[in-house]
């Protein structure tokens, strides 16, 4: 019995190879190609010759201004004073000589207040540090004691107070 399977199985072998072989060596029925038929053997691809450019010796300017995110630090700030007259007046116009980018013109001057203050202390046994900060007019003018969220500006320049809760 299980010689008359192994002979079997092998006649239905041959019998697919054969089918595949007659299959791939069959010529076509349709011997005429159509026109998108001759078009497509008939097209070919252009060689591309590829461009060689030099590198440039220095880098070129970059034409749009690129935007440099900047960290600012925000601080609660209780007020201790405001300054007024000639202390205000020269603290803007130094401000104004190092090149401040948060001064007002100079004609808007007298709109605008200059607090100085100290933040807050959240760990005990810290020394709080004076801090002067310009205050816009639309926060308004603040009273000793009030409170104000300051952003810090790096060392030497004015902070300037962005909201006051009060």
């Amino acid at each position: 019995m299980q010689g008359a399977d192994k002979v079997t199985a092998a006649a239905m072998d041959a019998h697919d190879r054969n089918e595949k072989l007659a299959s791939k060596n069959m010529a076509s029925k349709n011997t005429e190609f159509d026109d998108y038929q001759i078009a497509f053997l008939r097209s070919g691809f252009e060689t591309i010759q590829p461009q060689v450019e030099a590198l440039p010796q220095t880098p070129t300017q970059i034409e749009t201004p690129v935007q440099i995110m900047q960290e600012s630090k925000l601080v609660n700030v209780e007020v201790w004073n405001l300054l007024i007259g000639d202390e205000k007046q020269q603290l803007l116009e130094k401000a104004r000589l190092q090149g401040s980018t948060l001064i007002p013109p100079k004609d808007e001057w007298s709109q605008w207040h200059i607090a100085v203050g100290a933040a807050e202390v959240q760990k005990s046994g810290n020394k709080q540090q004076a801090i002067t900060f310009l205050i816009p007019p639309d926060i308004g003018k603040m009273r000793t004691g009030a409170k104000a969220l300051v952003e810090l500006s790096n060392a030497g320049e004015l902070s300037i107070a962005r909201y006051a809760p009060d």
